[in-house]
């Protein structure tokens, strides 16, 4: 079904989100 596609889709972008904010908090608390 679309929806569970999208619900998939939503979940993979917002764990690439997380990651991608997550390093970048670390390499600005490290520089910082």
């Amino acid at each position: 079904m679309w929806w569970r596609r999208a619900l998939w889709f939503a979940g993979l972008w917002l764990a690439g989100v997380g990651v991608i904010g997550a390093v970048a908090w670390g390499i600005r608390s490290v520089l910082l």
